[in-house]
């Protein structure tokens, strides 16, 4: 009997619609996005960038990110998308960096999104 229910409950999680699955955060499970949110910026999802310090990231572009809050002030410094600042993202929960939120400098975004997160791939949990 209980076989059963484990493949039964293994089916409905198979079958959950895109957005009711959820992205969690790696480091304490946190709800951080889901993978309805999943956009393209300049033609693509992922991307991988360097830091000034030489630390490469490889981020995943969404249009939400409830489970993040803002950890610091504007930028325009260093800047992996042209005509966008940004804001290191942490997560609400356990307070580690999850990625950046890019924020538009122009009035009309042209196609662009007016804002977008770059969260970190591998501090990400997917379903």
């Amino acid at each position: 009997m209980y076989f059963f229910l484990e493949i039964e409950t293994r089916q409905q999680h198979d079958t959950l619609s895109e957005e009711d699955q959820v992205i969690v955060c790696r480091a304490c499970n946190n709800i951080i996005t889901r993978p309805f949110y999943k956009i393209p910026v300049s033609s693509s999802f992922s991307h991988i960038f360097a830091n000034p310090h030489g630390h490469v990231f490889e981020i995943g572009c969404f249009s939400r990110a409830e489970g993040c809050m803002e950890a610091s002030g504007l930028s325009s410094e260093f800047t992996w998308f042209a005509g966008y600042s940004w804001k290191i993202e942490i997560c609400r929960q356990c307070k580690s960096h999850i990625g950046w939120i890019f924020i538009c400098d122009c009035e009309n975004a042209s196609g662009m999104p007016v804002q977008f997160h770059g969260l970190i791939l591998d501090k990400l949990v997917f379903p």
